[in-house]
């Protein structure tokens, strides 16, 4: 999970949030940022390019493009707006990839932590096919890209960075591309399960929820990284802050803050059925890689993978 925080009134909100889109709304008049929006079926997409040095400062996320597909409220639950979610994730994806010809796919998180869970789940369900194009290469397609998927597991379970193991990995495997799926930390309870966010910055894996690690980015790996995820946590002071926001309630916002403990503030919660959530968030963000990384070639391998 990456980090990113909203001040409000001297540093004395700290509401975290990975989402892009969350981060402009409350900078609506920035200058050195660009906005596109549009609708696609069910699809709400939100296009923004960070592009200047005080823009990046100012919402505290680096030069690039974010991307945000919003889904509507039951999007994870009904299957067909998951494939529908699937297939526009998958055009911005296949924008952001070009022509590259082998990828590596690196999925963030704890597989025994439910909410952490995304990235082991989504590249399970991924077609790999550097072994066959290294042993029988005659099975594919033509021009089938070469593609490998790693769960980097955390540090706290492996003991090792996992910008470390990535680093590592991507030295013997030597890939054009990076991508890297995790669950996403939101400041706003309405956008938890019901946005798909990516970007070609990277991310910091563990951030979201405070423990800040080495981040995969192009920089720090020489390699392009792509950054995808689905939020599914925020913290209870950013649940708190947004309700009384919506309010107009600020000021007794801070009252609250005065008694409530600071453990309690700095939770992060997820709805109670966060099982499904990851689940059906998985199937999206493979099924999306699926077909932006093998196009025309998706069904043959469907066939073969499966």
């Amino acid at each position: 999970m990456d980090r990113y925080f909203w001040l409000w009134r001297n540093d004395q909100v700290n509401t975290r949030t990975d989402m892009a889109h969350e981060a402009l709304q409350r900078c609506p008049e920035l200058s050195g940022v660009e906005e596109e929006n549009e609708s696609k079926g069910r699809m709400r997409i939100s296009r923004i390019r960070v592009r200047t040095a005080a823009a990046e400062r100012k919402l505290d996320k680096p030069r690039g493009s974010y991307i945000t597909l919003t889904l509507p409220e039951d999007g994870l639950s009904n299957k067909a707006v998951r494939q529908e979610a699937g297939r526009c994730l998958a055009a911005e994806l296949s924008i952001l990839m070009g022509e590259v010809q082998s990828v590596l796919v690196v999925g963030l998180g704890n597989r025994h932590v439910t909410p952490d869970a995304l990235g082991p789940q989504t590249i399970e369900n991924l077609f790999v096919t550097r072994h066959v194009q290294n042993h029988l290469p005659e099975l594919l397609p033509p021009s089938t890209r070469t593609v490998s998927a790693f769960a980097a597991g955390v540090m706290g379970v492996t003991g090792v960075e996992t910008a470390e193991a990535v680093t590592g990995i991507a030295s013997v495997l030597k890939p054009d591309l990076i991508v890297a799926v995790d669950a996403l930390a939101s400041s706003e309870s309405d956008h938890v399960g019901t946005m798909v966010q990516l970007n070609d910055t990277g991310i910091s894996p563990g951030a979201g929820v405070g423990n800040f690690r080495m981040g995969l980015s192009r920089s720090n790996l020489g390699i392009p990284v792509i950054a995808l995820g689905i939020p599914l946590v925020l913290t209870a002071e950013a649940i708190l802050y947004s309700g009384l926001l919506r309010m107009n309630a600020q000021e007794l916002f801070m009252k609250a803050k005065k008694v409530l403990d600071s453990n309690f503030l700095s939770m992060c919660v997820t709805p109670k059925d966060i099982d499904a959530m990851v689940k059906d968030g998985a199937s999206i963000l493979s099924y999306g890689l699926n077909l932006a990384l093998f196009g025309e070639n998706y069904e043959a391998l469907e066939g073969l993978m499966r």
